[in-house]
């Protein structure tokens, strides 16, 4: 019988010690976080009512986009994979800014191994690894008459606006699915891609942190071109500004996935140098545009 009682109130302690952790977990972990910053078990604090529209959704969204207009890392880590290849890791520095400056420099060891660009006429990528020696370059407005030669489906605008400095057009987009109880909101979008051809666009949103965590780009027939999966997201210090902070792209034509962490990250830095955006002219064969067929020199 004593050992009865002995349990019964071993157990009815245990009991109220769970309801007080409980209780610090829920109501007071969040007064934790803000004394230490740091809680693993912190409640997210939403940034929008549960009833948002999604035009209040994109009036969020777009309230943090209108002041990104450009972001830079130089301690960022890329894990890279080809399809039927083992992964790889890399370093690499990163720089984007409005309306369609884009630079990704991956090396590993060292040596440079990635190289994918994008500046207000033309678009670059290159790959050490690839078959070809050259960097790939093509102008813009030339994408359509060469889309079917491109070995890298890399369409600059959409890795633009998927990586946060492009707002998005609020009367192009509507609701695809809804999903309350989860904070999720999909919405979609089509326009026509320089490639030529119509594209859907898709965004999911976390309608309770008010960022995307996903942005997708499907061709006329369904068939996935890119993916971006953005989570990770930290609000900058200095500038309130929200940037994802781990950063998945695919290219299934491609065969191949790159995931980004990044570390330190510069917000809206200034100035970053023109030669950012230059089309390189030291990696493997040099420059070649696709359009052309010239070596640039």
């Amino acid at each position: 019988m004593s050992s009865c009682c002995v349990n019964g109130a071993s157990g009815r302690r245990l009991w109220l010690l769970l309801a007080v952790v409980a209780a610090l977990l829920t109501s007071g972990c969040r007064a934790l976080c803000e004394q230490v910053r740091w809680c693993p078990y912190c409640p997210p604090e939403c940034q929008l009512a549960e009833n948002a529209t999604a035009g209040e959704i994109i009036a969020h969204i777009n309230a943090n986009a209108d002041q990104l207009y450009s972001w830079r890392s130089t301690s960022a880590r890329i894990r890279a994979r080809a399809e039927g290849g083992l992964p790889v890791t890399l370093s690499a520095n990163i720089a984007i800014a409005r309306p369609r400056q884009f630079r990704l420099r991956a090396s590993l060891l060292g040596a440079n191994e990635v190289d994918l660009g994008s500046n207000a006429e033309r678009f670059w990528f290159w790959v050490r690894r690839s078959e070809q020696p050259y960097v790939i370059t093509v102008g813009h407005n030339d994408l359509p008459r060469v889309r079917k030669q491109l070995s890298l489906p890399f369409e600059p605008d959409w890795l633009i606006e998927a990586l946060g400095v492009s707002p998005l057009a609020e009367g192009e987009w509507s609701v695809a699915s809804s999903r309350p109880s989860q904070h999720r909101l999909t919405l979609v979008a089509e326009r026509r891609s320089p490639r030529g051809g119509r594209v859907r666009r898709q965004l999911v949103v976390d309608t309770c942190l008010g960022v995307v965590i996903e942005q997708s780009l499907y061709d006329e027939t369904g068939s996935l071109i890119a993916q971006a999966t953005l989570d990770d997201h930290r609000t900058d210090s200095e500038t309130g500004i929200v940037i994802p902070r781990r950063i998945s792209l695919e290219w299934p034509e491609a065969e191949l996935s790159l995931v980004i962490r990044l570390g330190d990250v510069e917000v809206n830095p200034s100035p970053i140098p023109a030669s950012t955006w230059e089309v390189p002219r030291g990696l493997g064969s040099g420059p070649i545009d696709l359009v052309t067929r010239r070596v640039l020199r």
